[in-house]
């Protein structure tokens, strides 16, 4: 089988399946399987592949038509310039959550301090806090999540990235680790992208998120809004120094109902960003 042969195999056989991308899909599988980048295989296209290779890649082609999410076969997620490891014990890093680590740092950037304090809540594989430690060199990130599984896998990430002495992650939930251990505002920036599907919603998700992402990383309650209206409620602005801010991931038509909870807690600039699809996707409060 040469790598056109396979590649014609698995798209016709991902197609089948209704997998969004199976062209695209079948690329990225056959370039893990020979490690090497998907835009080598368009200059290799007659190369014959062993019997090993070919075995593996059928493997893995017959998982995705089963809808496994590519990220977990390959077992890693391109996000913000990093490579993070990712199982089944997080959710995976989406492309809407890179735009929240741009908008963030832009405003620790304004900020001007070099020794930055920096809290990710709901941190799963860790993203936007070894995201925001890799951007801000003396940064100090405190990562926060309910999970086990997903605090082992954040811990894996940081010691592949090198990120271990800046990069702590504790067991908890919310922000109830970080008002245990400061007594006093420290934080510049508090982060949280928390689950926010509602219950309604979940039936219609694809079948690699409700299949295969952990429901905890995801689903939000009645409303989607159970988690990060718990969220709100906690004493947040005690960690926060006078020019920090809070900053949230919402669902889509979500960013009203949560704009209004915090200025009822007190918070005084509420502003609502969207994504670049158009969707009102982000909050940043200040004090």
């Amino acid at each position: 089988m040469t790598v056109s042969e396979a590649l014609n195999w698995a798209t016709q056989k991902l197609l089948e399946a209704r997998v969004p991308e199976p062209q695209t899909d079948a690329e990225w599988l056959l370039a893990h399987v020979l490690g090497r980048g998907r835009t080598n295989l368009k200059f290799n296209r007659k190369e014959v592949l062993t019997d090993e290779q070919r075995r593996t890649y059928e493997r893995l082609v017959s998982k995705r038509a089963q809808r496994v999410p590519l990220a977990y076969i390959i077992g890693e997620q391109p996000f913000c310039g990093l490579v993070l490891k990712v199982d089944e014990r997080v959710m995976i890093p989406r492309q809407e959550t890179e735009q929240l680590v741009e908008l963030v740092s832009e405003r620790l950037k304004k900020i001007g301090n070099e020794h930055l304090m920096v809290a990710d809540i709901g941190t799963g594989s860790g993203a936007i806090g070894l995201a925001l430690a890799s951007r801000f060199e003396r940064a100090t990130v405190l990562g926060v999540d309910i999970s086990d599984e997903a605090l082992e896998v954040a811990e894996q990430n940081a010691r592949r990235l090198g990120l271990t002495k800046r990069c702590v992650f504790l067991k908890g939930d919310l922000t109830e680790p970080l008002e245990a251990i400061f007594s006093v505002p420290v934080f510049d920036a508090v982060v949280a992208n928390l689950p926010y599907v509602a219950d309604s919603e979940w039936e219609k998700l694809e079948p690699e998120v409700r299949h295969y992402e952990p429901e905890i990383a995801l689903r939000g309650g009645t409303d989607g809004l159970s988690v990060i209206s718990r969220f709100v409620l906690r004493p947040i602005q005690l960690l926060l120094a006078s020019h920090g801010f809070v900053a949230l991931e919402v669902g889509a038509g979500q960013a009203p109902k949560v704009q209004n909870l915090l200025k009822k807690r007190g918070w005084k600039r509420v502003a609502i960003l969207k994504d670049f699809a158009g969707i009102e996707r982000f909050l940043f409060a200040q004090r």
